[in-house]
């Protein structure tokens, strides 16, 4: 399993975005609410702990069938 965390940086004050990709494929990604705080919402702008959980059984179903675990985070131009 390969995981790549991507980062970015925008804005007067340097606010920062990541976004996860698990085997190239885009899953996930966060960042700053503080435009619309109202959107703090857990499941639509905040990542549910239900979705955690899931990616770790991928993580885990890939350890059982002997795939190697790789982690590469990336700082990337705005």
């Amino acid at each position: 399993m390969r995981i790549l965390i991507t980062k970015t940086r925008w804005g007067e004050f340097g606010e920062e975005r990541q976004a996860l990709y698990i085997d190239d494929k885009w899953v996930e990604s966060v960042g700053p609410l503080c435009e619309n705080p109202e959107d703090a919402i857990i499941g639509r702008s905040l990542v549910a702990c239900t979705d955690i959980v899931s990616y770790m059984v991928k993580a885990y179903e890939a350890g059982k069938k002997g795939e190697p675990f790789e982690v590469e985070i990336r700082e990337e131009e705005d």
